[in-house]
């Protein structure tokens, strides 16, 4: 432990006294703050950094009931879905498909689960390889006894918290090979990954998570990309009991393309875009075009990118003001 003598006057203890004791003790002389057990002690008021790190500790150290975790994501998906933490309506994409990288079609959230699975299996990874730790010697004295890590079985007479170490780790261990993780040594990061399996990219990522879109323009461009976006013909799958009559046109079913490529109000907003953009955009798969098309310019891409999202944005916005104020809004006023 390191600790600083000018700090230590107790009942009139003098410098000499301070300076024969620690010759004594064997502790060296340092300065405050310092760490014990990886927590920062200082006579100071902690650093907001100095608290993340307890953050981290905690979050690695214990393993958190399912239920525990389940809560938790209940509340993200909640305030996601109805910006409340109480449940509000059925999400529209499910919440395994949200916790996958952007690139991969998600959002990028953190499973709570597999992360809560991953930092625990860094415990078993230091298991694996006889880690330096007080803990590892400890639990391979009480526990496994010499004993192969990969191959042990805990008894049912084992703690809660033990046997659920040991089957986090039955989960990791096809990702070793000999003893050694896949990729080499083992990360968080990479064990989030690998646990999340194989996944497809998806293309029109790009597009919707471009640099140069607002937020709520990508949110809806990504539903739109995944046609999860609450329209009527979905909304009478679910039961409700309303007309499937598009509110634009007042002459067609809405669904998805109908309402962004074939509705009459959608068409005028399509050409009134083209001109304003001096480019063809399509009359379909227009996420797909922007994928494919080739532009001399990285600025007029991401522009054009930018665009069509906001675009799609504002189709929903003036559809859902139309169900509102059952008023259809000029398409020049509102698109441009």
């Amino acid at each position: 432990m390191n600790c600083d003598k000018s700090e230590i006057y107790f009942n009139g203890i003098h410098q000499g006294e301070i300076d024969y004791i620690l010759s004594i003790s064997g502790f060296k002389e340092g300065t405050f703050p310092f760490r014990y057990l990886g927590i920062p002690i200082s006579y100071k008021r902690m650093a907001i950094g100095d608290c993340t790190r307890l953050v981290e500790k905690g979050a690695r150290i214990f393993v958190i009931p399912v239920t525990v975790l389940d809560r938790v994501t209940a509340i993200c998906r909640n305030y996601l879905w109805s910006s409340s933490d109480q449940y509000g309506k059925a999400p529209s994409v499910a919440w395994d498909a949200l916790c996958t990288e952007k690139k991969f079609g998600g959002l990028g959230i953190v499973n709570c689960r597999l992360w809560n699975q991953v930092l625990i299996g860094k415990y078993t990874w230091w298991l694996t390889c006889k880690s330096d730790h007080l803990w590892i010697k400890w639990e391979d004295h009480v526990y496994m006894k010499g004993r192969n890590w990969q191959d042990y079985v805990p008894s049912l007479q084992s703690s809660w918290t033990w046997r659920k170490i040991c089957a986090v780790k039955d989960i990791f261990k096809h990702g070793y090979h000999l003893n050694q993780w896949c990729d080499g040594k083992f990360t968080v990061a990479a064990g989030y990954i690998w646990l999340q399996g194989s996944q497809t990219k998806a293309q029109w990522a790009p597009v919707v998570w471009n640099r140069l879109n607002v937020p709520k323009h990508s949110f809806i461009a990504w539903l739109f990309a995944k046609e999860r976006l609450l329209t009527k013909d979905r909304m009478r799958a679910f039961g409700l009991p309303i007309d499937g009559v598009c509110d634009l046109c007042d002459m067609h079913t809405e669904d998805h393309n109908h309402l962004f490529y074939h509705c009459a109000f959608s068409i005028r907003c399509w050409d009134i875009l083209r001109q304003w953009l001096s480019v063809s955009l399509p009359t379909q798969d227009i996420l797909h075009w922007c994928v494919k098309w080739r532009c001399r310019s990285l600025l007029k891409k991401h522009l054009v990118f930018a665009a069509v999202v906001a675009f799609l944005y504002n189709i929903w916005r003036v559809r859902n003001l139309c169900r509102v104020d059952m008023v259809v809004h000029s398409p020049t006023q509102e698109i441009m």
